[in-house]
């Protein structure tokens, strides 16, 4: 199967010098906004699909690194100037067909070495054509003009896209422009689908009869000289192709199902796509329809690479994680050494938060709904701050799932605080000891002894005198839980964890947080 391999930006958008490996099938993007989703993307549609060849000059406006501008104009110079390099490195068969084409010498290593197949795109300032503009550049301006855009493969050959190694289409559902989208599309899918004697021959089939459709109409001559015709030049057939199912076009299909359908086509062993391009695939999804899709990408993987940059959590998580790759600080974190238990996990639990996690600047995993209702509310009354405005992250691990939460953790150096129950367990109450021992950045915190065996146990013994007069009692009624007396004001509170806490937080008393709750807050904010 040919794929992309390896990609390596210089001085593009946001990443001054980057690099990222695939996976050679599933490949999920995942990041904050901004943190580079798209422009890796837009790189390999820069490179493959020749993307702003004959756009204007002023584009490479928002091209350019900020960084590398920004050097430029401390020290303007023709040797400062900004420039960008991508570069593509492909796994081909020697065997197939321009294969050798494509195969040389990487940018910025000796020649002779680590020849690999692949395509290089260059934007530099043309020194010979700019000759004359060193003044200009002297005060600090860019001279857009005078730049010149290279497409070239690892053998220094000139590449154009009607002779590109791989089949390559892209599925963008945040493009404001439907008919763009459709058209490129269809184009991609016509281009790969058909082979170039297959498409010359519609083509031409194409242009004579549409000439002989207008011959048809018999419009009236406009005088004795003259008549209307067709401009054959005006009509392409790629530019009018359209899909279609069941006699209805792709287009009017709704934005959700137009997602899908694509995506299915693009899946099918019969496309004949090498890499399929996904951004934001969740978009105008609903659940139901974002499951379909997720499952028809799960059972079709292996038939092409698929590269998706995605905010969903779904799809992380249901699409594996060892398959996703995680941008963060202008680098590029493979998720591949997760543990296979850890990862079906995540794959099995539909309310998980492995991407909340993921992206969060830190976090406090807590054990259920109760907790993750309160520990805001004795955040702010012990810091003077949101968990918001700190950046802090409450997630809820429903039980002490939040061991799978640590095993990712443990791989992004992150500050996590775990907040649960001993269950008056002493073992649980050494291992959570030793545990954070031997872990920096990521601590367990829970009650010391038998007494602090629970959440509401903690919460009732600092604040029982408010807790009596907020807790509705019957008359009469024991409230045992799990066949115990815990007395009826916590053992009401036990049988209803979620209510007690709301009532909590509703009834505009000041509560006092257990210990290990104020320890664990002090923690993450050290």
């Amino acid at each position: 199967m040919s794929y992309i391999k390896q990609m390596t930006i210089k001085g593009f958008k946001k990443f001054l010098d980057f690099q990222v490996e695939f996976n050679e099938n599933t490949n999920i993007i995942v990041g904050e906004n901004e943190a580079g989703k798209t422009t890796i993307l837009d790189a390999l549609r820069i490179v493959l699909n020749q993307q702003h060849r004959n756009s204007d000059k002023s584009i490479l406006r928002d091209l350019f690194n900020a960084e590398m501008v920004k050097s430029f104009q401390e020290n303007p110079g023709v040797k400062t100037l900004p420039q960008i390099i991508i570069e593509v490195e492909l796994e081909l068969d020697s065997k197939q067909r321009n294969a050798e084409y494509f195969y040389g010498e990487v940018y910025g290593e000796r020649k002779g070495q680590a020849e690999k197949y692949g395509i290089r795109f260059e934007c530099k300032f043309d020194e010979i054509l700019g000759e004359g503009l060193e003044e200009t550049i002297a005060e600090g301006k860019i001279p857009y003009e005078y730049y010149q855009l290279t497409w070239t493969t690892f053998a220094n050959n000139p590449y154009q896209v009607v002779k590109r190694p791989i089949n390559f289409i892209s599925i963008d559902t945040t493009n404001s422009s439907s008919s763009f989208s459709f058209n490129y599309y269809n184009k991609a899918l016509f281009i790969s689908k058909y082979d170039e004697r297959e498409r010359t021959r519609a083509k031409n089939s194409f242009r004579e009869q549409l000439e002989q459709a207008f011959e048809v109409t018999k419009l009236p001559d406009i005088d004795e000289k003259r008549k209307f015709g067709i401009d054959t030049k005006k009509v392409v057939l790629e530019t009018v192709l359209s899909i279609y199912e069941e006699s209805i076009p792709l287009e009017n299909r709704g934005s959700g199902m137009e997602s899908l359908i694509k995506t299915r086509i693009a899946l099918d062993k019969q496309s004949g796509l090498d890499v399929i391009l996904m951004e934001e695939p969740e978009n105008h999804l609903s659940f139901s329809t974002l499951r379909r899709m997720i499952q028809e990408i799960s059972n079709q993987q292996e038939n092409s690479q698929i590269i998706i940059a995605t905010h969903s959590n779904m799809i992380a998580s249901k699409l594996n994680l060892n398959n996703v790759l995680w941008v963060t600080d202008n680098h590029i974190k493979s998720l591949k050494d997760v543990d296979n238990k850890v990862s079906t996990f995540f794959r099995k639990a539909d309310d998980n938060s492995f991407l909340q996690l993921l992206l969060s600047k830190k976090a406090i995993l807590v054990e259920g709904a109760t907790e993750f209702l309160l520990i805001p509310y004795f955040y702010r009354k012990l810091t003077g701050r949101t968990v918001e405005e700190d950046e802090v992250t409450v997630i809820s691990c429903n039980g002490i799932s939040f061991k799978h939460y640590l095993e990712i953790a443990e791989m992004t150096n992150k500050r996590i605080a775990v907040i649960t129950d001993n269950d008056k367990n002493a073992e649980r109450i050494e291992d959570a000891s030793n545990y954070n021992n031997s872990h920096r950045d990521q601590h367990i915190f829970m009650g010391a002894n038998n007494e602090e065996w629970t959440w509401e146990a903690c919460i009732y013994e600092k604040n029982k005198e408010l807790l009596d007069d907020v807790i509705d009692i019957q008359k009469g009624a024991q409230y045992l839980f799990h066949g115990e007396n815990y007395g009826p004001v916590l053992g009401k509170m036990l049988n209803n964890k979620v209510d007690s806490a709301y009532l909590m937080l509703t009834s505009g008393k000041d509560y006092v947080s257990p210990q290990y709750v104020r320890k664990a807050i002090e923690w993450i904010n050290k």
